[in-house]
């Protein structure tokens, strides 16, 4: 092979070669761009999802509105609670506490023959000496009073109590407390919560649209920590006011209302 041979395929081997780093360059170049736009789409569609959560269109400064929502509802209680007081006086603590421990002791027993448990009671004996615990009167005997806390889920129960305890020789605190148990407690604070927050919300529209605005998203939401009805109780009791009496008063009960509130924070956008 002749030197202008050689020469020649040297010269077609150094243009393929040129050639094939061109198609490299260019499709490096190539792959680069389309990175680059995948990046770019991939950092919108990120974006995207952070202003989709964040909402910075409905953030208009401190704008917000405060809203209390209520609700009230009726229904019979199914507690039952009776303090029951008795009081014996003698010239010693000792006699006193078994003076009126026998007689608490003989109500606890009659109590029971009613269909009360032991659960049910609890009981208590105090003494008092110089002064007589309820008329506050001096006196050199030792006052001993029992006292009693009966709780019971049944009204027709409560009226036997009650039936009997008018006819013993209580102090005072005949009626019983009238009130919701826990487990009913719970069961009409889930309604009237549910109940409560539409009001709020339903409100909270009111507002806005008489204001010309909307309403944006729950910024907070306070409940109380106490609600429902306070149970009344017959104060100033004495042993005066029912022993005279043999016929025991009927238990009626009624129902109760029971009130729930909370108050709304809402954003106005």
């Amino acid at each position: 092979m002749s030197l202008v041979a050689l020469a020649r395929l040297s010269l077609e081997a150094r243009d393929e070669n040129e050639y094939i780093l061109d198609l490299f360059a260019r499709a490096h170049k190539m792959t680069i761009r389309l990175n680059s736009r995948h990046l770019v789409a991939v950092l919108v569609v990120v974006i995207i999802i952070i202003l989709g959560f964040w909402r910075p269109w409905e953030e208009n400064g401190d704008r917000t509105v405060s809203i209390t929502g209520e609700a009230t509802l009726r229904a019979a209680p199914d507690e039952f609670i009776f303090s029951p007081l008795y009081e014996r006086q003698a010239s010693s603590s000792k006699e006193a506490i078994s003076a009126v421990s026998e007689l608490g002791n003989g109500v606890v027993e009659k109590l029971k023959k009613l269909g009360v448990i032991d659960q049910e009671i609890k009981t208590q004996v105090t003494t008092n000496q110089g002064f007589g615990p309820i008329t506050d009167q001096q006196t050199d005997k030792v006052t001993a009073q029992y006292s009693l806390t009966i709780v019971i889920h049944n009204q027709e129960l409560a009226q036997k109590i009650l039936d009997y305890i008018v006819t013993s020789p209580v102090l005072y605190s005949v009626l019983p407390q009238s009130i919701f148990s826990p487990g009913r407690r719970k069961e009409l604070e889930k309604q009237a919560r549910s109940l409560a927050l539409t009001d709020a919300k339903a409100k909270a529209k009111q507002s806005a649209d008489e204001l010309g605005i909307r309403v944006g998203r729950v910024i907070s939401i306070n409940e109380p920590n106490w609600g429902g009805p306070i149970p009344m109780t017959l104060e100033g009791q004495t042993k005066m006011d029912v022993q005279p009496k043999t016929t025991s008063p009927i238990l009626l009960t009624g129902e109760q209302d029971f009130t729930f509130a909370v108050t709304v924070v809402f954003r106005l956008r």
